[in-house]
């Protein structure tokens, strides 16, 4: 195995963390949906894969959203 095939084979590890969304009219627990939505679709799209979220972040909210993003991609 060639040294370039190794390091493509090696998983990419940039985490999105996902305490600070992009939110609506101010209201931190109100996160902006289609530009949440963008954001991870060019994160997945570079073949990133993980993410850190809490329950706190966003009013509980960061948690529910991302779940919902994610729905849309396969396992």
């Amino acid at each position: 195995m060639g040294k370039m095939s190794l390091i493509e084979e090696m998983p990419k590890k940039l985490g999105f963390g996902c305490m600070r969304l992009p939110i609506v009219d101010g209201k931190d627990d109100v996160i902006d949906y289609d530009r949440f939505s963008a954001m991870i679709d060019t994160y997945m799209n570079k073949g990133f894969c993980y993410f850190d979220t809490a329950y706190p972040y966003h009013g509980g909210e960061s948690e529910r959203v991302i779940g919902r993003v994610l729905r849309e991609y396969p396992r």
